[in-house]
């Protein structure tokens, strides 16, 4: 499974236990939320933890994005070599792979709690709280192809 699928599935899943777990938020029609969220303003210190979740989750990206492009260039390169350069290349593209794979779980791993713990403040906060949040409002995986 791709990276951007399992991010993708993580960031629907912590979406999805969100949503479930404001019930009144969710009955509320388009128009209600908005009347709402427009009303309210961010809790003290909320707005800062929203958006800096938000960079943490634009960095995460961003280094998607470079970590795919590196892989590019050594798949690249082990498609233009033959013989023995070939065999190593293949062994460049590999290890770069296991690395990318072991970085990605592990920072899925930490991002995921963040999101849970971020998630359970908006909460304590009330269901507005939840609805103001920038994760909320944008895009799934900053509208990435999938």
């Amino acid at each position: 499974m791709s990276m951007k699928r399992i991010v993708t599935a993580m960031m629907a899943g912590c979406a999805a236990v969100a949503i479930s777990a404001v019930p009144g938020l969710a009955a509320q029609t388009p128009h209600e939320q908005h009347a709402a969220t427009a009303k309210a303003k961010p809790p003290a210190g909320m707005e800062a933890k929203c958006q800096a979740m938000m960079a943490e989750r634009e960095k995460m990206m961003a280094d998607v994005k470079a970590a795919d492009q590196r892989l590019d260039s050594l798949v690249a390169t082990m498609n233009a070599a033959s013989g023995m350069e070939k065999m190593a290349a293949t062994a460049t593209v590999v290890t770069e792979m296991v690395t990318e794979r072991r970085t990605m779980r592990e920072g899925m791993m930490k991002m995921q709690q963040g999101m849970m713990s971020h998630m359970m403040e908006h909460m304590q906060e009330g269901k507005e709280s939840m609805a103001m949040c920038p994760m909320m409002k944008s895009k799934p995986m900053g509208g990435m192809k999938h």
